[in-house]
Order: structure tokens, then C-alpha cells, then sequence
């Protein structure tokens, strides 16, 4: 048996030198930055590694997309929407190249049940396509084809100081349920940078935000352009979840938005920006429709600071302009989402929706206004476990001010092919080819209100056509 432990030992020894060896590596080829930290969290993961380096606290997962699309016209037009927002409002297909790969590390061993205590650390690098919208080196020659971002970096533990209790920091996908199909997470889209406490079905949250932008959190003093001086927001956060039957549940929201006077001061003495503040209120029903299926329903308040959400943002992205006295107490914000999966027999689901956006400046003047809207569905019929036919259908509209309202039908015909065979509309990968016919009404035209008009100019019609994986696991 001593034998057998030594040689057991000095396995584990060389081992652990040949992971060394493999990290220094790693980390020589991809450099000491996030892509380098990256391949080194991935070489942890190889079979390898495990017994030397706790490769089993290690969980990976990822979401991407890479694709090819053109246009009748020849231009390069990968990444230009044809939403009228300019967002995904309307539809996703057309989204540019990204990948999220998440890495989460187990400070200490993985829990094996619900109430187990767990400590782990989540990390999300995002890699988006650049300025050319195609994230391949090989296939775009502009100087900077790959943009890199952290888009999470926090530690969250559970059950250690009593069951169902959690807390987190640092920043996170602080959100929750979204429309899929049109890549917009509704109600409670929160993501940023704080600390939050969970318990049981109450969460609450303190959360930091703070910008470039001159108009609300920064004070030019020398007429240069740029901020001198910086003010950052505070968020408070409270949720609660309640269950009113086992197949139906109603999610209160509160948000609280304060914004401190600014440090500088005008030759009166005064603060050069005054301080203010917002607040939201929201609430959500859900209800379950069995299998995969569910219904819920969302509308969203905001006042003063906290009216963002037009085109589908977060409540700080504070729409419009001040009052004289550079203050938003009478800016508004409405959000209304309808949103609805069910599946119509064993081989065709049927995912819908509706959003509304209403926001108000806090001048009150008419062109400090709008409006937008988009209905849209997604049809999945199954011909087979691996091959799947999927039609979408939408209809957008867009106002700001007192001018028209620009609107816009769009249709796509995605067959795609699944080699997991899984019949569902979450299964990935998808290997898909589409078609999406676009027709704008001539105040759209006449505004080149989408970034595709604006790509290939004034046209009643437009044609994308695109081929595309999408992966998650």
C-alpha cells in the first residue's frame, strides 16, 4: 500500500507540473489579459487538470452567435437592424457576432442539494464583433474586428448564514425573464454593479450608475467638451415574488433613483447641477400554462430620473431634457409588456408578444416625447426532431415629438437544422438560413429611421438575407 500511495503522489506531482508548465503556456500565446485568463480558465476544465486544480468546482457555460448576411444592394450590412428603434424591438436575426462565454468557480465544494451552502465566483468576458460587425480576423481587414468587455464579475453565497438566504457583489445580469426572440429582458432589467441580499422570495439591492454623458451626470467647467467633475447615481432595489396558486405568481418592483448636487459650483455659489431623484413601480403576472409553456403580463411606472425605457432601456437611461432648473420631477416613463410561449400540440410552439414604450421629458414640451411599440410572434413547427421550420411575423411603430408616426412590417422564413433533436424552442445549437422581408411606410423612409435605411438608403422595401449558428450551453 505505500508503494501504491507514492506512485499515486508522483503522478499527481507531474501532473500538476504539466498543468503548470500548460498555463505559463497559455498565458505567453494569448497574453496577460481577459482572452489570456480565458484560455487559462479553459485549460483548468481539460480532464487533465481536475484532480490538481479543483477543475470540478469548474462550470462553463457560453452563449453565441456568428453569422453571414447580405442584401440586393451589395452593401456590407451585417449588424444594421431594421427596427425602427434601432434595437432588437421587432426581431434579433440581424444582431452582429458576439460570444459570452461564463466561467463560474466553486469557492467551496459544489452543493449537492438545494439547501446545501455554496460560495461561488461567476465571471462573463464578452467578446463583440468590432467595426466591421464581423468578429473573424480573416474575413475584416478594419484595424479592430474584436471589441472585449466584462459583462459579469461577482461573488454570490448561499445558505451559510441561514436556508434560502443569498447575497451577492460586484456586477452581474441582475434581471429576469425576457422575450427571446426579440432579445429584450423586460421589468426588471437591472444589470449593473452592487450588492444585493435574497431571502426567500425577497431580493433587494443597492446599485451604482454613472456616465460620459454632460447632460446629467457630468459638469464641464472649462468649456472643453469634457466633465471635470463626475456625480454618480444610487439605485435602491426591492422586489418581491408572491404566489397566489401554484400556477399563478405576481413580482412587485420598486426602484428608488437618487442623484447628489454636484461638487462644482457656479460663481453664485450654487451647485452647477442640482440634485434630483426618481422612483418606478412595476408589476407582473405570471401563469403557467403546463409543459413549457407560460403567460405574463408587465407594466412598469417611472417618475423624474428613473422614466428611461424607450426602445426598450434600462429605468436610469433618463429620457429627454430638464426643466428650466435642470431637474426631471416631471419626466414619465411606461412600459407595458405582454408576453406569451405555448406550445399548439407536439409539434408547433407559438411564442408572442407586445411591448409599448411611452416617455416624457422633464421640460414637458411636445417634442420631448415618445412613443414606441412592437407585435411580434415566432412560429416553430417540427417536421422532424432535427429539422425545424421557423416563421416570424412583426409590426413596429416609432414617433418622437410631435412628428408622424414611422411604422414597419417585418417577415422572415428561418428553416434551421438541430442536431440535438430536441423539440423545443430553446434547442440549441441552431444551424439556420433566413429570409426577412422588411415594408416601411414613407414617413420611415423619409426619416431613414432604421440603421438598414440608413445603411442603403430610401427604399419601401427591404431584403436580408442571412445564415447563422447560435449556440448556448
Amino acid at each position: 500500500m505505500p508503494e501504491t500511495t507514492g506512485v499515486v503522489a508522483q503522478g499527481r506531482s507531474a501532473g500538476g507540473h504539466r498543468t503548470q508548465e500548460a498555463l505559463v503556456t497559455v498565458l505567453r500565446r494569448c497574453g496577460s489579459g481577459l482572452v489570456g485568463w480565458l484560455a487559462v480558465a479553459l485549460v483548468l476544465a481539460a480532464p487533465g487538470a481536475r484532480a490538481d486544480l479543483l477543475a470540478d468546482r469548474l462550470r462553463l457555460s457560453m452563449y453565441g452567435r456568428m453569422g453571414l448576411a447580405w442584401t440586393p444592394q451589395g452593401d456590407f450590412i451585417q449588424g444594421r437592424r431594421l427596427n425602427l428603434t434601432g434595437g432588437p424591438l421587432g426581431g434579433r436575426l440581424e444582431e452582429g457576432d458576439y460570444l459570452e462565454p461564463t466561467v463560474a468557480l466553486h469557492l467551496i465544494p459544489p452543493p449537492q442539494d438545494l439547501d446545501d451552502a455554496f460560495v461561488r465566483l461567476v465571471m462573463t468576458p464578452a467578446l463583440l464583433s468590432g467595426n466591421g460587425l464581423i468578429m473573424s480576423a480573416f474575413s475584416s481587414d478594419f484595424a479592430r474586428t474584436l471589441r472585449i468587455e466584462l459583462f459579469q464579475a461577482y461573488v454570490e453565497a448561499g445558505n451559510f448564514l441561514l436556508p434560502e438566504l443569498k447575497v451577492w457583489a460586484g456586477a452581474r445580469f441582475y434581471r429576469g425573464t425576457d422575450v427571446h426572440i426579440s432579445d429584450f429582458y423586460y421589468f426588471n432589467n437591472l444589470t449593473g454593479q452592487g450588492v444585493g441580499v435574497q431571502y426567500r422570495r425577497l431580493d433587494v439591492a443597492v446599485l451604482l450608475r454613472t456616465s460620459e454623458s454632460n447632460a446629467l451626470y457630468n459638469v464641464d467647467l472649462d468649456g472643453d467638451g469634457e466633465g471635470e467633475t463626475r456625480r454618480q447615481r444610487t439605485v435602491f432595489v426591492g422586489q418581491y415574488v408572491h404566489e397566489l396558486h401554484e400556477r399563478f405568481e405576481t413580482h412587485l418592483l420598486a426602484e428608488l433613483h437618487l442623484l447628489p448636487a454636484s461638487s462644482a459650483r457656479l460663481s453664485d455659489g450654487s451647485p452647477a447641477r442640482l440634485s434630483d431623484l426618481g422612483w418606478v413601480l412595476g408589476i407582473k403576472g405570471r401563469l403557467d400554462l403546463g409543459a413549457r409553456g407560460f403567460n405574463e403580463l408587465a407594466v412598469r411606472y417611472g417618475r423624474g430620473i428613473a422614466n428611461g425605457g424607450a426602445g426598450g432601456g434600462q429605468t436610469w437611461s433618463t429620457f429627454g431634457a430638464p426643466d428650466a432648473h435642470g431637474r426631471y420631477a416631471g419626466a414619465v416613463g411606461v412600459e407595458v409588456v405582454e408576453h406569451l410561449l405555448i406550445d399548439l400540440g407536439p409539434r408547433y410552439s407559438f411564442n408572442g408578444y407586445g411591448i409599448f414604450h411611452y416617455g416624457q421629458g422633464g421640460s414637458g414640451k411636445a417634442e420631448d416625447e415618445t412613443v414606441d411599440f412592437a407585435v411580434g410572434a415566432r412560429g416553430t413547427w417540427y417536421l422532424s426532431k432535427m429539422f425545424h421550420l421557423i416563421q416570424e411575423a412583426s409590426f413596429q411603430g416609432l414617433t418622437v415629438g410631435p412628428g408622424p408616426l414611422a411604422t414597419a412590417v417585418k417577415l422572415t422564413l428561418m428553416p434551421a437544422i438541430v442536431p440535438t433533436g430536441e423539440l423545443s424552442v430553446f434547442a440549441r445549437p441552431h444551424f439556420r438560413l433566413f429570409y426577412t422581408v422588411v415594408f416601411y411606410d414613407r414617413d420611415a423612409v423619409r426619416g431613414l429611421v432604421s440603421p438598414f435605411l440608413q445603411t442603403v438608403g430610401p427604399t419601401r422595401i427591404g431584403h436580408y438575407l442571412g445564415a447563422q449558428v447560435e449556440w448556448w450551453f
